[in-house]
């Protein structure tokens, strides 16, 4: 009876621990399997305001005090103004036939905008929203950008025929003071952080065109991947990078040598993007519905997630908030920026 006893003991003591130890297998692969859906929802991140704004948002800009955002609405011909206090739409104004880019000067008392069909950019008084001006570019002017110092606009022009070029624009006259032929389809533009340089991306001759704006000449054209669409600038103006809508992929660009150093996989049809100040990369997949965030060695960090037909992103100016320009839901969204 006593060796029967033990037996019993023993075996027991034997089935409880492979009872504990399954107990705990089942908690590891639990807690695994959570963290993945963690993982999952934490890295699709939903807006936190979506404000309707007029029909086809393409682009947008921001004042220079941070607290008014200003949509382009391509298929309405207005401008819509947004509170960023309340994130509220609180009027809206007429921007000219089809209004595509936009830009503010950065004492913030002019607003230029570009008409894509009519071929003209408009100046706006940024205080009573009445027209200034309109500057005859000819062409179809795509979208524009600014100067640091805010004495020139430059503005990407398709032109009528098959070679595109850069307009610039005196802010003080409104008056063209330069021109410059460059490739197909110029579709974005940004500057260097000194404003020495324009970098022009041509989508449909799939290359970056890299222009000195003082001289306002052509210093390079460097071929990228196909049919470049965005284009941004790393904070210490180092980086050039390259949204390529038809490869699904980014070109990096070294700004010394000013060749390409690598192409960065990405989500399909990457049309626009960004970068802030800690050298992420903010990059609109329009057919993913998704603007997600890259490090600088282009692992990804996280996405956003859009509603139809994403075009744009800006961020404010503390890189806290994301705006997105969301063409076919009509809508801008707002995203908080982890």
């Amino acid at each position: 009876m006593r060796k029967l006893l033990e037996a019993s003991r023993k075996r027991l003591a034997f089935l409880t621990i492979g009872f504990l130890e399954r107990i705990m297998r089942d908690l590891v692969i639990t807690s695994v399997l959570l963290a993945g859906i963690t993982s999952t929802v934490w890295a699709q991140v939903k807006p936190v305001e979506s404000i309707k704004v007029a029909k086809a948002p393409y682009f947008s800009a921001l004042s220079p005090d941070g607290e008014t955002l200003f949509v382009t609405g391509f298929a309405d011909s207005e401008i819509q103004v947004i509170d960023l206090s309340n994130f509220k739409a609180t009027r809206r104004f007429y921007g000219g036939y089809e209004p595509v880019g936009i830009a503010i000067s950065p004492v913030g008392d002019k607003i230029f905008i570009t008409n894509f069909s009519p071929g003209l950019v408009k100046v706006v008084d940024a205080a009573t929203y009445e027209i200034l001006d309109d500057i005859k570019v000819g062409g179809r002017p795509s979208n524009l950008v600014i100067s640091p110092n805010g004495l020139q606009v430059f503005v990407t022009n398709f032109g009528r025929g098959k070679i595109g070029r850069i307009d610039f624009i005196d802010t003080t006259s409104h008056r063209v003071v330069g021109e410059i032929e460059i490739g197909v389809r110029p579709v974005a533009a940004a500057l260097s952080p000194m404003g020495d340089r324009l970098f022009v991306v041509c989508s449909g001759s799939n290359d970056l065109y890299v222009l000195d704006t003082q001289g306002k000449e052509v210093v390079k054209k460097i071929p990228v991947g196909l049919q470049p669409d965005g284009v941004a600038v790393s904070p210490d103006g180092m980086t050039v990078y390259v949204a390529n809508s038809g490869t699904n992929d980014v070109s990096l660009i070294d700004f010394l040598d000013l060749t390409e150093i690598r192409r960065a996989q990405v989500g399909n049809k990457p049309f626009s993007m960004t970068v802030d100040d800690q050298g992420r990369i903010f990059v609109v997949e329009t057919l993913d519905k998704t603007i997600t965030i890259y490090d600088s060695e282009f692992k990804k960090i996280r996405s956003l997630q859009a509603k139809k037909k994403p075009v744009d992103v800006l961020l404010s100016h503390d890189n806290r908030l994301a705006f997105v320009t969301d063409e076919k839901a009509n809508r801008l969204l707002v995203f908080e920026v982890p």
